[in-house]
C-alpha cells in the first residue's frame, strides 16, 4: 500500500519530479504509471479497496524516491513552488530546496 495519493500526484508533480528527474508521470483510468526514461525503471499503482498497490520493477525505487521526496515537502509546510530555490556549488553540484536553503532538498542529475 502506498501513504501518496496516485490521483493527486499530479498535482504535487513539482517534488515529485525532483526525487525522480528522469521519470515521465502517466496517469490512467485509475492510477498512475512512472517510467524513468534512464534506467527503465517503473512504478505503477492499481486501487485496491479504498487504498492503493504499488508494482516497482527496475534499479530504481521510483515510487519509494517519491513518496520520501513529498513527506520532505509535507514536513517542510508544503511550500508552495515560488518557494523553491536552487543552489550550485563551487564543483557545479546542483540542487534544487523547498522553503530555504537548508530545508529539504533534491540534487540535480549533471
Amino acid at each position: 500500500m502506498t501513504a501518496a495519493d496516485p490521483p493527486a500526484l499530479s498535482a504535487e508533480c513539482t517534488t515529485g519530479q525532483l526525487a525522480a528527474p528522469s521519470a515521465e508521470l502517466m496517469t490512467t483510468g485509475d492510477g498512475v504509471i512512472l517510467v524513468d526514461v534512464a534506467t527503465g525503471s517503473q512504478a505503477w499503482t492499481e486501487p485496491v479497496g479504498s487504498g492503493w498497490s504499488v508494482h516497482q520493477r527496475g534499479p530504481l525505487r521510483l515510487w519509494d524516491a517519491v513518496e520520501e521526496a513529498l513527506a520532505a515537502w509535507q514536513g517542510a509546510g508544503a511550500p508552495p513552488q515560488s518557494e523553491f530555490g536552487m543552489s550550485v556549488g563551487v564543483d557545479g553540484d546542483q540542487w534544487v530546496w523547498a522553503g530555504n536553503p537548508e530545508g529539504p532538498s533534491w540534487r540535480l542529475p549533471v
